[in-house]
């Protein structure tokens, strides 16, 4: 490591354009192209040097040097909105190679991560929130918008340090542009270039870099080399706490291609014998049970081994009870990779597999030693994934928490926040573990967990039936709706607060449903099997009187049931 790297680096400063996106060749060809059109004579290569200006001070650049004269403000508009259009018409603009573990390395490290950009280009900052999901929080950022004086000036920077709320020699700057790096000096920061372009390494040097890169993926190298890594230092310790003698890794497919790269610093999981699942529901069976009991075997396991489960609820349910049931119970790390498994099925000790096409039809209860949860493997999901876990999080919220729930009513902006994602996740988590300890197998208190599952489970198996799968968290989502309509008849529960969450959660951010007339008496036989009720044939629904004051073991009659599948109906055309 450089003597100079802040030895304790609280925030990463980072550029857009030809540091997360190579993009500066487009950029360059589209600003040529624009001041062609205006019969202005420019070099393509010459805008790689005035990268991280913002538009109108290129403009006026330009202008002065060829026209001797400052642009009008409305050249500067009109202009920029022309040099825009033709970026948007050469083409999607791809991330940058090694970018995307440059993060990961941050958030691994905890570092918080403010984007400060000279461009104010809406197709590329619309792209963050898909290429970067959870790096970069809208109020983490930094754009041509937000300063007076952009880059050479030092005040993009600062604003980021400040964004971050640390002081900008805790901060370092990373950069592909001279300008960019001159701002990054002068706002204090040890400032870091990255040659992606064109430009020779000495123009760096004279801005006074104070490392330089030849590519993003040598920078992530040295980043990952350097860091410290908490995440991996977090399972670590949890595992050789346990001092198991032997180790088994559950997961699936899926999850080894996408987040066992963020775990090759582990060296407690790097000794583990591993089984590698099928996912899907559809494999939620006997017969992946009995690949994890063959593997036990084959290792020699004993009662003091201990197996790791690191994936989605599939994962933690399905490798939760082998472990319960091997040996009549070894001890178990979950490590959930997706948001619903961090918030519902890798706490509370729930475990089991689907049977005859029912959901978590065998099972048992078995409390985890640990639970990890982190928001970094959440950088490896899919929106829909996401939202999926999102419901629990709202339901929690609805049954313990009214702050919490109106915190998680605003969706996009919690999504796009790992911090503040993580912090809800951890909070429910917490809230969780709180009712199950007072209630380990659901004899009273754990049933408020259960809100909108009910209703949820009936859509889910009927998806299931007819081989439309429904994520387990959307299913849910649409129960919450069906039981808070209960709640509205049953226990007084406003219905401006129904309605709040139908047109400002569920409509906007879920899926639709589609149910027919014919599919309420089967959606209530299916709340009627669900294995929560006291007595066959009466689905058992916990209701609320208000957000945060939950009402269990309520038996609504059939009709109500019905009108309730009808209400639904009608709110959600």
């Amino acid at each position: 490591m450089d003597n100079n790297f802040p030895k304790e680096i609280c925030a990463a400063l980072i550029d857009m354009d030809g540091v997360l996106y190579d993009s500066m060749p487009f950029h360059a060809r589209a600003w040529h192209s624009m001041m062609e059109e205006q019969g202005i004579s420019t070099s393509p290569d010459e805008f790689f040097l005035y990268e991280g200006m913002t538009g109108a001070a290129t403009i006026n650049l330009i202008f002065n040097r060829e026209l001797q004269r400052d642009a009008t403000e409305k050249e500067k508009k009109d202009l920029y909105a022309r040099k825009s259009e033709l970026f948007v018409q050469y083409g999607q603009k791809k991330p940058m190679p090694g970018a995307d573990r440059m993060l990961r390395a941050f958030m691994k490290a905890g570092i918080k991560r403010v984007l400060v950009t000279g461009s104010g280009q809406s197709s590329l900052l619309d792209s963050l929130n898909v290429d970067y999901p959870g790096a970069f929080p809208a109020n983490l950022r930094v754009t041509a918008h937000d300063v007076t004086h952009g880059k050479p000036q030092p005040e993009p920077y600062l604003k980021g340090a400040m964004k971050a709320g640390v002081e900008p020699k805790q901060s370092i700057v990373v950069e592909n542009a001279p300008l960019g790096v001159r701002a990054g000096k002068a706002a204090g920061c040890f400032t870091i270039a990255v040659t992606t372009g064109p430009i020779p390494r000495e123009e760096f040097e004279k801005e006074g870099a104070d490392m330089i890169f030849g590519s993003m993926d040598e920078f992530a190298d040295w980043l990952e080399s350097v860091l410290p890594d908490k995440f991996n230092d977090i399972i670590d310790n949890a595992v050789n706490s346990l001092d198991a003698t032997t180790l088994t890794i559950v997961t699936d497919s899926n999850v080894e291609k996408a987040v066992f790269p963020l775990l090759s610093n582990s060296k407690s999981l790097a000794r583990a014998n591993k089984v590698v699942l099928t996912p899907g529901e559809d494999h939620k069976n006997l017969d992946s049970v009995i690949n994890i009991w063959n593997a036990l075997e084959e290792t020699g396991a004993t009662r003091k081994s201990a197996l790791i489960n690191i994936g989605g609820g599939l994962v933690t349910d399905i490798g939760g009870f082998a472990a319960a049931t091997f040996k009549r119970g070894i001890r178990v790390i979950n490590v959930p990779t997706t948001l619903l498994g961090a918030v519902d099925a890798a706490t509370g000790g729930k475990t089991g597999m689907n049977f005859n096409g029912l959901k978590n039809e065998i099972g048992a209860f078995h409390i985890p030693s640990d639970v990890i949860i982190s928001a970094l493997p959440l950088t490896t999901l899919s929106r829909k994934e996401l939202i999926s876990g999102y419901a629990e999080m709202i339901k929690t919220g609805l049954i313990a928490d009214a702050a919490l729930y109106r915190e998680l009513s605003d969706v996009e902006s919690v999504i796009a926040d790992t911090d503040r994602l993580e912090k809800a996740m951890k909070r429910c988590v917490e809230i969780k573990e709180d009712v199950v300890a007072q209630d380990p197998t659901e004899k009273g208190l754990r049933k408020i967990l259960n809100f909108g599952h009910t209703a949820g489970h009936a859509f889910e198996s009927l998806a299931i039936e007819r081989h439309t799968p429904l994520a387990h968290g959307e299913a849910v989502a649409h129960g919450m709706l069906v039981e808070l309509i209960l709640s509205h008849m049953l226990k007084g529960f406003d219905s401006m607060e129904v309605h709040r969450y139908a047109n400002e959660i569920l409509k906007p951010v879920y899926p639709r449903v589609a149910i027919k007339c014919d599919d309420v008496p089967l959606l209530i036989g299916l709340m009627a099997h669900d294995k929560k009720n006291a007595s066959s044939g009466h689905p058992n629904f916990t209701l609320l009187l208000e957000p945060g004051v939950p009402a269990i073991d309520c038996i609504p009659q059939l009709k109500e049931i019905e009108a309730a599948l009808d209400i639904y109906n009608d709110m959600m055309h």
